[in-house]
């Protein structure tokens, strides 16, 4: 619950820009153009590679705990500094640094819960943790629905930063890694936490007390390169299509022709719907395997999106909206559990964050196709053709990643 409320600080921090970006469109203030606002946007996510790949490695030297703690400071700080400036270049700072903030807290999450989960419910407890990410998206678009017409963006985005006053309870309540703790030469404490919280302790064949925190290097070794590879691929493709659509859904379904009230509210079910389907794609995953099931959903995913693309009525439209949700988010959010069991309990952090730092430049790019589609006066159907076309392409590269996983590669 500790890592969902980090999680869920995340998915509000990044929903936020999507569902206030009607409205910072029209702030007199700034006047911004569409691919300014598409570039303000990648703000965050540029900061998340940096944050992904640095805290993620760094997280297996330092410690877990210190390091999810950090990251929780600084994007709820950030996010509320953000809703107070005026200049459009702090503004990009503050939305840059809480990138950092998010972009650490997504490895280090996905390592803790990886870790303490049972190993019969992995893929349902880490998605039902996950699940914050699309619930923090769903409260940024209600709270936008509700007050972004009366009192403006800032006051949406503030209400984020206040998150900031449950720092104490995650300071004083959460855990650190036993793995970590055996690494780090505290075989007391690995034993005082694994038996209070009921994890079994890592086996023989994992680093033992003396052996540092995994590499960035040692992903590419001859028996993980091929996955490292695949994960990656699918991440990079998978965000363009999460965050092309997390950033400009609202917008554009404004040019389909909906009001922005509803438009708003077709971002709220879309995430609402992902954090649903995020637990039951990962009941379904215990059952049929984790890869197979990533598959199908981005599958799933890509047939929705297209049919965006076609006026219909309302509820059928929230209806595929939701479905959306489900094949884009959700899988994405397997995909981080995937990648997380897959590797060897030293590299868990280091590999998801360096994917998800990789990642960022499909999370970068989603959004800027946004504003470039719009800049040039294309049809709203081509942000759906677009984006449909890289989930058809992340679910052909999870299936690079071969059927096992490292530790019975030998890893």
């Amino acid at each position: 619950m500790l890592c969902w409320l980090g999680v869920f600080s995340e998915g509000y921090n990044l929903g936020v820009m999507g569902a206030v970006l009607p409205g910072i469109l029209k702030d007199p203030e700034w006047h911004l153009t569409m691919v300014e606002a598409g570039a303000l946007a990648s703000a965050a996510l540029v900061g998340m590679f940096v944050g992904g790949i640095g805290i993620g490695a760094i997280s297996d030297h330092w410690g877990r705990r210190r390091c999810f703690i950090g990251c929780f400071a600084l994007l709820t700080l950030t996010m509320a500094a953000a809703a107070a400036v005026h200049q459009l270049a702090l503004f990009a700072v503050l939305r840059f640094l809480s990138g950092i903030g998010i972009g650490g807290i997504i490895p280090v999450a996905a390592a803790l819960t990886s870790e303490f989960a049972a190993p019969e419910r992995r893929n349902r407890e880490f998605t039902l943790m996950y699940s914050g990410y699309a619930v923090g998206i769903f409260v940024a678009a209600l709270v936008s629905y509700f007050l972004l017409a009366r009192l403006g963006w800032r006051a949406v985005m503030g209400i984020g930063g206040g998150l900031a006053v449950l720092l104490p309870v995650v300071i004083a309540a959460l855990p650190e890694s036993v793995a970590y703790l055996l690494r780090s030469g505290q075989p007391e404490k690995a034993m005082f936490t694994a038996a209070r919280f009921q994890v079994a302790m890592p086996a023989a064949g994992d680093p033992g007390p003396k052996e540092k925190g995994g590499s960035v290097m040692a992903l590419f070794g001859p028996s993980l390169r091929r996955a490292t590879a695949g994960f990656a691929l699918t991440y990079i493709f998978g965000m363009i299509l999460v965050y092309g659509l997390n950033t400009w859904l609202p917008q554009i379904m404004r040019s389909a022709g909906y009001d922005l009230g509803p438009s708003i509210l077709f971002l709220g079910v879309f995430a609402l719907s992902s954090a649903v389907g995020g637990v039951v794609l990962g009941a379904i995953s215990d059952s049929i395997g984790q890869q197979r099931t990533i598959c199908a959903a981005f599958a799933v995913g890509v047939a929705a999106v297209l049919g965006l693309s076609y006026h219909m009525p309302q509820l059928l439209t929230y209806m595929v909206v939701a479905v959306a949700g489900i094949g884009t988010v959700s899988a994405s959010v397997l995909l981080t559990s995937y990648a997380s069991a897959f590797y060897p309990p030293h590299l868990k952090s280091t590999a998801v964050g360096f994917c998800g730092s990789i990642s960022r430049s499909g999370a970068i790019a989603g959004p800027m196709i946004g504003g470039l589609v719009a800049a040039q006066g294309l049809p709203f159907i081509w942000n759906f053709m677009i984006y449909a076309l890289a989930g058809v392409i992340s679910a052909c590269c999870i299936l690079i990643v071969p059927g096992r996983s490292a530790g019975e590669h030998g890893a």
